[in-house]
């Protein structure tokens, strides 16, 4: 069986030899990633369906296997806030941009020859690898490979995502696949979603009759001199506002009011194209790699590159620093991937585990429902409502007066 050298592999290898030895050779990954990883996975799932079967409904469904039910050791609350915030996104996205893209192929994972420049020979040891989103005709008519991303990164003009997406091999490489399986192609969008900076907060305890819930340092409510229950806090006289972390339901009315005011800061559409030269220079850079990355696995020669811009980033920077032997086994807060290359999993994978199983039971109230009606301005998001309520009963916590925002 060959290797696979995907554009993320090249990118490792070029950046730090030693960075990807852990990564690739070894197939270490930081356990932190998961989360990551799986809203990228499970986001791109549901733009698939969006896409293909033109229907919101279908688009939440296909988030059901990615969320049902929760891990025994994942945190119930942060479990059900990213369900909706992948919920939310998805449903931002389909307000943003109106009707699905016309799609005339579906997703696709590919695996293509590298093929040495000079002789034409494919190598007997490496296959290139990656995965596409579809190919779309444009309303204008181009015919164009779509590759969603999700991002932390500024999507807007003054930040640097777009100008690198011009220099990226990994958009080169997309369309350079494409035309190799034979079809005609004018460029690739990339088809970005943000993810949000905001995060769920904490809203006030309310009485029967609506009002705030202040107390003292007993214990006891506080009311004013008219009677009235007091309705701010007051850390000198130890006066604490009672609160309660939000729901996953109005920590989606929150997000979807930041979309519904900003939508240019999480979502951004790019047709990016490429000379044949740059083609044939990619090419020929992956002829290169894998040559070299050959020549490290045989001597194993996984030198360090050692530099602010690589080491202050690194995932990997602890391992490195504390003389990691791989004979110990696997490092505390690090995984070892049996598939190397998480990258290429998509509508094609569903993660390992038991919060990616297929629903087996069709209890509407413990999945992802379907979006009610529009209640909103058409100038807005839908609501989009919660698989379930998970906090019926908050805890109570007290803050300063000084943490209020008023």
């Amino acid at each position: 069986m060959k290797q696979i050298l995907t554009t993320n592999r090249m990118q490792s290898f070029k950046m730090c030899r030693r960075k990807h030895y852990f990564e690739y050779e070894l197939g270490l990954r930081q356990q932190v990633d998961a989360r990551s990883l799986r809203i990228t996975t499970a986001g791109r799932a549901a733009l698939h369906a969006l896409q293909h079967e033109r229907s919101l409904v279908a688009a939440l469904d296909a988030l059901r296997p990615f969320y049902e039910p929760c891990p025994p050791a994942s945190d119930r609350r942060e479990w059900d806030y990213e369900r909706e915030t992948v919920a939310c996104l998805i449903a931002g996205y389909r307000w943003r941009w109106g009707e699905p893209l016309t799609m005339i192929a579906r997703p696709k994972r590919f695996q293509l020859p590298v093929i040495n420049p000079q002789t034409g020979a494919a190598s007997t040891i490496w296959d290139t690898a990656g995965q596409w989103d579809g190919i779309a005709k444009m309303p204008n008519g181009q015919t164009v490979v779509v590759k969603h991303r999700f991002t932390a990164e500024d999507l807007s003009s003054e930040g640097s995502f777009w100008t690198r997406q011009q220099l990226d091999h990994r958009v080169t490489h997309l369309l350079d696949a494409g035309r190799q399986l034979g079809h005609t192609l004018d460029g690739v969008l990339l088809d970005v979603i943000r993810k949000p900076l905001i995060r769920p907060g904490t809203l006030p305890m309310l009485d029967e009759a609506g009002h705030k819930v202040v107390v003292d340092r007993s214990g006891h409510r506080v009311f004013n001199p008219n009677g009235q229950p007091r309705q701010t806090a007051h850390a000198a006289k130890g006066f604490t506002l009672q609160t309660r972390p939000m729901t996953p339901l109005e920590w989606g009315e929150k997000l979807l009011e930041d979309i519904g005011q900003r939508p240019e800061f999480y979502y951004a559409r790019q047709v990016i194209s490429r000379r044949d030269e740059e083609i044939a220079e990619m090419q020929s850079e992956a002829w290169e790699v894998q040559q070299t990355i050959r020549d490290a696995q045989n001597k194993q020669r996984w030198f360090k590159t050692v530099s602010r811009d690589t080491c202050s980033l690194c995932s990997f920077l602890t391992l490195c620093t504390s003389q990691f032997d791989p004979q110990q086994g696997t490092p505390r807060g690090f995984v070892r991937l049996d598939d190397v290359h998480p990258e290429l999993q998509g509508e094609f994978d569903r993660p390992k585990g038991s919060c990616c199983q297929p629903p087996s039971a069709t209890r509407p109230e413990d999945v992802i429902a379907t979006p009610v009606p529009a209640a909103r301005p058409t100038d807005h998001p839908e609501r989009i409502p919660p698989a379930n309520e998970a906090f019926q009963t908050p805890p109570i916590r007290t803050i300063p007066e000084d943490d209020i925002p008023f």
